[in-house]
């Protein structure tokens, strides 16, 4: 019974031990004893987001840049992911009592450099788990969503900010593969670029 006790405590130190950082990302935070390089730093991080993800337009950018913020910086050269345009594939998730359930899913992007708008819609969805309110409620046709894309990486936001709630995709190819997030049940999105 008592070894149990240290159970919990030598699964966080495993977890610690073998996180995601890299050494490089481990001595950038060694070199600095606080998260945000400035209270304009912590406003900006506090103010940037939605839902959890970010919503970052290119001023914003050059005004981290000119504030000397540290972290990984993200080159302005780099490849922005093409998602613009009609994306149609599946959505997969739990129903009610756990049973399965899925449907189609569509999409509708527009960009403008980083940032974008559109629409997502969850067809069937209605009395899915981890399909956010917003969704379910509009089905078919869809709901206004905010887009910020980097080099392989989609985060979605709901435009409504009464009904906030976040998506992230991963380009492969010609397919979106996501899900998302803050949800207790997980819904599998995955859809291709319609021709």
């Amino acid at each position: 019974m008592r070894d149990r006790n240290y159970l919990p405590l030598l699964l966080g130190l495993v977890v610690v031990i073998t996180g995601c950082a890299t050494q490089r990302e481990w001595a950038t935070w060694r070199a600095h004893s606080t998260h945000f390089a400035t209270d304009n730093h912590l406003s900006f991080s506090v103010s940037s987001a939605a839902a959890g993800a970010p919503r970052i337009t290119p001023e914003m950018v050059e005004r981290a840049k000119a504030e000397g913020w540290w972290g990984r910086n993200v080159p302005s050269d780099a490849r922005l992911a093409d998602v613009q345009g009609e994306w149609e594939g599946e959505w997969i998730g739990h129903g009610i009592w756990r049973s399965d359930r899925g449907g189609i899913a569509r999409a509708s992007f527009t960009l403008r450099g980083a940032v974008g708008e559109g629409q997502l819609a969850m067809i069937d969805s209605q009395v899915a788990e981890g399909v956010p309110l917003s969704l379910r409620e509009s089905s078919s046709f869809g709901a206004a969503v905010k887009i910020v894309v980097g080099e392989n990486e989609v985060w979605v936001n709901g435009a409504d900010p009464k009904r906030p709630f976040a998506a992230s995709f991963t380009l492969q190819g010609d397919r979106l593969v996501g899900t998302f997030l803050y949800t207790d049940a997980p819904v599998q999105i995955e859809m291709t670029r319609r021709r």
